[in-house]
């Protein structure tokens, strides 16, 4: 008969090592919460870059901001009531990250400068290994541990766009997320290709110093009204135009916390309450469409040919809510010329449309995008297989975070992840605390590995697919929230980067791991073992503190008296 006993204490900690690849805003998350919530844990973050921040160290382009409130853009433990402006430009968010590195002490955990180049899972050993090439070097790194995870998010790895002749282009060519800081502007003639959040945000930054803008805009996108608290548009008189907190409102909230805390839920509960307009018809979504359309009309004043061109036929939400400060208020400038024609190609001097015109310019910035969800380096999972294979043309994981074929292997800001409305640094910590309770797991209760079992993975794709199908997201639009690579694609495809639910719904569903969700091995095969021997540490060792640990609680002793 196989024994029931397993030698080790019910509270001994097995050594347990994380390999997490990314030092962005999940990194920093993971380095402060892993080693709080797992005893003894050994944790390794693998970062690019030279420093922490993620897209916030790597987004420089002029203009660059978080559309999101600053005060919903931070941790619930670390509120700051120092941001300069509402929506807070990169360079102050990327300071906030290392603030909060510098306190928390994360750095320690770093090795920066490493870029992971392939990962694979080890049936043998149960132990990822981690190949990594170190930039400084250019010596190739191994690594080894029992646990992988990815915080390297879905819009990673920015990619040109496919045009002929693209880079034969003799005047400065520019990515938006590959910023040459010594770009000079001033009195220059520029194409800005694209429309997204990126190019929304530069087309009004650089405005200022261009001789001359083309703007290429193939698509339509809502640009909403900012999410400006009631606050701040009772200081402007209602005028919903300056964002910038005076010194004295920055200094109030400093020395008094309880306003500050009611201000910082008022914005959290506007943004966190647009959920209802994700659904078809629901009368938030066409309240919100009346008011866009309104609003967009008003901003375009003296432009009736934008307004009939610029306004989306289909609904608000369907791609992601772009307030724009500036951005159609530029289009009437005299020196933006709006071209709605398909580009055909690029020569050494400029674009050509294909209605056949040339137009020479200066300067190219292509603020195009990124290749979303594709992972930045290949993983294989149990018998060899690609991640990009398992997953195919229709991602399928398990609550966005983990899928099945994969033992021992996370990731934050996955499929399925992002929210339309809601506070998206929630869902990361959200995200990290779950896995946190995953890993105590794995460290003290005799489990060696742990994956979801399929049919969980195959029900929550099969949700997803089910609830978007009620919302404005399956709308006839091409956006980076669903599957495919070609514009076509994108309209049609399945959606990918929304998750099934509001904000709140997410942060509630990470709230406790279903265990009968997953398929778990233990460590030396029994499955009673995390039972022990009968023993705890403290038996062993006759540790006075932890023979008695359970009166530490004074509810307890008040409870118990007679």
């Amino acid at each position: 008969m196989e024994s029931k006993i397993s030698e080790r204490a019910i509270d001994d900690v097995r050594p347990l090592k994380v390999i997490y690849i990314g030092a962005g805003v999940s990194g920093i998350l993971a380095c402060i919460q892993f080693p709080k919530h797992v005893p003894g844990l050994e944790l390794v973050v693998y970062e690019k870059n030279e420093e922490v921040g993620g897209t916030w160290f790597e987004n420089r382009y002029p203009g660059c901001a978080c559309d999101i409130p600053a005060h919903a853009y931070q941790l619930s433990f670390e509120s700051s009531t120092d941001w300069s402006s509402f929506y807070a430009e990169a360079p102050e968010i990327l300071r906030y990250w290392q603030r909060v590195a510098d306190k928390y002490n994360v750095r320690r955990f770093m090795k920066f400068r490493h870029q992971c180049t392939e990962a694979r899972w080890d049936e043998e050993t149960a132990k990822w290994h981690v190949t990594l090439l170190d930039l400084a070097s250019g010596q190739v790194v191994r690594d080894v541990g029992d646990v992988l995870m990815t915080g390297v998010g879905a819009l990673n790895r920015w990619e040109w766009p496919e045009i002929p002749g693209l880079h034969d282009f003799q005047g400065k060519l520019m990515h938006s997320a590959d910023w040459d800081a010594a770009f000079d502007p001033e009195g220059k003639s520029v194409a800005v290709i694209g429309a997204g959040s990126s190019g929304i945000q530069i087309v009004p930054a650089l405005l200022p110093s261009v001789a001359s803008m083309d703007h290429y805009v193939r698509g339509r996108t809502w640009i909403s009204p900012s999410l400006a608290s009631e606050f701040v548009k009772a200081r402007n008189n209602g005028v919903d135009g300056n964002f910038s907190y005076t010194d004295e409102e920055r200094a109030a909230w400093k020395h008094d916390r309880e306003s500050y805390i009611s201000y910082r839920k008022s914005i959290e509960t506007e943004f966190q309450g647009l959920c209802m307009a994700f659904y078809r018809e629901f009368p938030q979504q066409v309240a919100m469409r009346e008011l866009f359309a309104e609003e967009m009309r008003r901003r375009l004043q003296g432009r009736p040919d934008l307004v009939a061109e610029m306004i989306p036929d289909f609904a608000p939400l369907c791609k992601r809510l772009t307030p724009g400060p500036g951005y159609l208020e530029s289009l009437v400038s005299p020196k933006v010329n709006v071209v709605r024609s398909k580009i055909t190609a690029v020569n050494a001097t400029g674009i050509i449309t294909d209605d056949g015109v040339h137009r020479p310019v200066d300067a190219i910035v292509c603020a195009t995008g990124f290749r979303s969800f594709q992972g930045s380096f290949p993983v294989y999972g149990r018998g060899g297989r690609s991640m990009q294979e398992h997953l195919g043309s229709r991602p399928r994981t398990y609550l966005s975070i983990c899928t099945d074929g994969f033992p021992n292997f996370f990731q934050t800001l996955g499929p399925n992840s992002g929210l339309g409305a809601g506070n998206l640094v929630m869902a990361i910590e959200s995200a990290t605390l779950y896995v946190a309770r995953v890993l105590r797991k794995l460290a003290t209760e005799n489990v060696k590995t742990i994956e979801p079992r399929a049919r969980h993975v195959d029900s929550f794709t099969r949700f997803c697919d089910e609830y978007h199908a009620r919302t404005v997201y399956t709308d006839k639009c091409a956006s980076w929230y669903k599957a495919g690579r070609t514009a076509a694609e994108k309209e049609r495809g399945a959606v990918i980067g929304v998750w099934p639910g509001s904000g709140v719904h997410l942060i509630k569903a990470f709230q406790e791991v279903r265990w009968e969700d997953f398929e778990m091995e233990t460590v030396d095969g029994n499955d009673f073992g995390w039972f022990g021997n009968g023993l705890s540490g403290a038996d062993r060792t006759s540790d006075p503190e932890g023979l008695s640990w359970y009166l530490n609680d004074t509810n307890f002793l008040h409870e118990n008296q007679s």
